[in-house]
């Protein structure tokens, strides 16, 4: 080089230059921890509605590398809804998200979600089980090790040959609560039954006020659980406490929540676990000496509990009551933690909304049926009930306000959607409670309870209607679908129905001029949304 200084006295004398002060030194700081965000949200931002290079669904603008959008995923239902109509004026265009190194597709169109559904071989459910069993349901690894045999996406080392658990019960299922099974006549019976009996024990012929959610949540829990498990599992208040307290705390423990964050969650957990293994330690023996054809038992409850405790017996070892307890209490809220937040939805919106309860007694009485034993409240023709067309669709429009479902899946390949490629190893969310309040598909009234929306207009053409309806119901998705469609779907149609056709048949009802609460939309993807507090009312016998 011709240079007469040389480069280490040029460096030395260009740092001379600058003032390092200890401003100076934090405002250097600062910008070097504020560039990167900024170069990562302008970055994103020009690329923001674009497909990826490999053909993937936008990437929204975010600000902090391998973070992502972790903290926008955080938020309420509302927030999100109002984050993609902001960003494309509509529900309908994918999403690919980055959270912490790992890609997470949303999908808001009913079309994409249906076809996500048809997907089975490599959009699956199943490598979410490992998870969802340990955080939410306290499950451990030799449950996990169970569960996961034959599953699509789950490392099978060291499981060939072992019995595949989730088969067997996917196939008792179908056959125990598929419509015009005996398992499901007897399971529906046996919850009008106890139903009935709490009610009688509950309200006298004096008006009694009550909070109306609350109440039916006391209403309900025992009468449901007894008709799955029988009335050896103690079901009594202290239980319904620890799990609505569990519940409450469900999305903590599904982002992970540390016990300071969601105090006493996991220890009321732990006490519905214990439980499971004392009512199990007590009726297992029992299940060997019950005939198959038997339907329900007051031990062991239905044939279904009946089978999945003798598979239980051999899979598990006999004092792993940790494994035992937690796919019984897994079961629990299923049946629990969504039929009944929706049941408390429709009884709130047939009591409230002008007319609708009178319009509803007319129509119930179509399919009063003689009292159970022990009960002098009515039962119904339960194929007639759930084909009634006002009651069917005050129950489809309670699911519509009163559900968050998501449907999460995992890529097992690159798979193409709707035009957008899914690559391998990301996660896919069918965001169906978004698809529920779109004005694009319900109309301006999207967040107003309107069961006539499900019916035949005055005047409407009936090929019209038909049309219109059928469409409506492709928007409605409160269950899931797929392969893990919400198997226990038809018994919850049933038993909500059936609460609300004795409860406008046998009570009279005074409203206090209240009226129905907010839904809670904090809840993203947590099944049966709660109420934003409660409403007063008072009820008796009818007389």
């Amino acid at each position: 080089m011709n240079s007469s200084v040389p480069i280490a006295d040029s460096i030395r004398e260009s740092l001379s230059l600058i003032n390092f002060t200890p401003g100076s030194i934090a405002l250097y700081a600062a910008l070097a921890a504020v560039l990167p965000l900024v170069y990562t949200f302008a970055t994103s931002s020009l690329n923001a509605g674009k497909r990826t290079k490999d053909g993937e669904p936008p990437v929204p603008p975010y600000w902090i590398p391998f973070v992502g959008h972790a903290f926008s995923l955080m938020g309420s239902l509302s927030k999100l809804h109002a984050g993609y109509r902001k960003a494309d004026g509509r529900l309908g265009n994918p999403r690919t998200l980055f959270v912490f190194g790992q890609k997470i597709y949303f999908i808001t169109d009913p079309t994409s979600i249906l076809l996500m559904w048809r997907k089975g071989k490599t959009v699956v459910f199943e490598p979410m089980l490992d998870f969802m069993m340990t955080n939410l349901f306290g499950a451990n690894d030799s449950c996990i090790k169970v569960l996961s045999v034959g599953m699509p996406g789950v490392d099978q080392t060291g499981l060939e040959g072992k019995v595949e658990w989730a088969k067997i019960i996917h196939k008792w299922y179908l056959q125990e609560l598929n419509l015009g099974s005996t398992g499901l006549e007897s399971l529906y019976r046996e919850f009008i039954r106890e139903l009935n009996l709490e009610l009688e024990q509950k309200v006298g012929g004096d008006f009694q006020q009550v909070d109306l959610f609350a109440w039916v949540k006391k209403i309900m829990f025992p009468a449901s659980g007894r008709a799955l498990y029988g009335h050896k599992l103690r079901l009594d208040d202290e239980i319904a406490r620890d799990f609505w307290k569990w519940d409450s705390g469900f999305l903590g423990l599904s982002k992970v929540y540390p016990d300071f964050l969601i105090p006493g969650v996991r220890e009321a957990r732990s006490r519905l676990l214990d439980e499971f293994t004392r009512w199990r330690k007590e009726v297992q023996d029992k299940a060997e000496g019950i005939d198959e054809e038997v339907g329900w038992e007051e031990n062991l409850g239905s044939r279904l509990i009946r089978n999945r405790i003798k598979l239980n017996k051999e899979v598990f070892d006999n004092d792993d009551n940790i494994a035992h307890a937690s796919i019984h209490v897994s079961l629990l809220w299923g049946l629990e933690a969504n039929a009944i937040p929706t049941a408390s939805w429709l009884v709130a919106y047939v009591l409230f909304t002008p007319g609708l309860l009178e319009r509803l007694k007319a129509e119930v009485a179509t399919c009063v049926e003689g009292a159970v034993e022990g009960s002098s409240l009515p039962t119904f023709n339960v194929d007639k009930l759930t084909k009634l067309p006002l009651l069917t669709a005050a129950w489809q429009e309670s699911l519509r306000l009163g559900v968050s479902p998501i449907s999460p899946r995992v890529v097992l390949e690159d798979t193409e959607i709707d035009g957008y490629v899914y690559k391998k190893g990301g996660m896919i969310q069918g965001l169906s409670a978004l698809v529920h309040l779109e004005e694009e598909y319900w109309g301006k009234d999207a967040l107003e309870f309107n069961p006539d929306r499900w019916l035949p207009y005055p005047g409407e053409d009936s090929v019209a209607a038909t049309k219109r309806i059928r469409e409506l119901q492709t928007k409605l998705r409160p269950f899931g679908g797929g392969t893990t469609v919400c198997p226990g779907r038809h018994f919850a149609v049933q038993e909500v129905q059936v609460l609300v056709a004795v409860l406008i048949t046998a009570f009279e009802w005074d409203t206090m001029g209240g009226k129905v609460p907010e839904v809670d939309r904090d809840f993203v993807g947590g099944g049966g949304l709660p109420a934003k507090g409660d409403v007063k009312v008072k009820l008796r016998r009818r007389a």
